[in-house]
């Protein structure tokens, strides 16, 4: 009974709380400890909807008729290499591009402060780095599941293809489904999904 009771808890930690965003491992000891109990609190942590932490607008451009594009940015090679290559192929022919990145819905107090700061830093390093004939790119932070976060700022921007890594961080990603699969079911829009090597 003691083995179904951790099993229930663990599991619906892993598969409501854990895939909407919260990466905090304390989940687990609390669904370990309280097994069934556990579900509605999971089930209701689940569907948490991504917000909106920060955003910094590209400066006022004439909106040409080229396409509009979001790139999901965790900071991996993956999607350093999607962004890199998705600058090369739109060159002078991108009106509008989105950087987006996802922090942890988890986070509390001052960790909030250093997640966010450390997310702006990373997406203004990735901007300066794109090529002069891009649109100055508007960069986005939102909290929550990526898979929510990046399909929302699709949606809110309206953009014509969702650009993302193929692999993100972690061994959490690799136990729990790839973002890039969960994105490819899901999403209304064109996706493209990178992980080519740089040449």
């Amino acid at each position: 009974m003691a083995v179904l009771w951790l099993t229930v808890g663990l599991l619906t930690a892993a598969w409501f709380v854990m895939r909407a965003g919260h990466r905090h491992r304390l989940w687990y000891v609390v669904g370990g400890l309280l097994g069934p109990l556990f579900v509605p609190i999971a089930v209701e942590r689940g569907r948490a909807d991504a917000t909106v932490v920060d955003v910094a607008h590209r400066p006022a451009v004439e909106q040409g008729t080229g396409l509009r594009v979001a790139v999901g940015v965790d900071g991996s090679p993956d999607s350093d290499r999607a962004l890199r290559a998705i600058a090369r192929a739109l060159s002078r022919t991108a009106s509008e591009l989105v950087l987006v990145t996802v922090t942890s819905p988890d986070l509390v107090g001052e960790d909030v402060g250093v997640a966010q700061r450390a997310a702006r830093r990373m997406l203004e390093e990735r901007a300066e780095a794109l090529p002069e004939d891009l649109p100055p790119p508007t960069s986005e932070i939102l909290s929550g599941h990526p898979v929510d976060a990046l399909l929302a700022a699709a949606e809110s921007h309206d953009v014509d293809l969702l650009v993302v890594g193929r692999h993100g961080h972690g061994m959490r990603e690799r136990l729990l489904g790839s973002v890039a699969e969960e994105l490819s079911r899901r999403s209304s829009r064109a996706l493209l999904l990178g992980s080519m090597p740089d040449r």
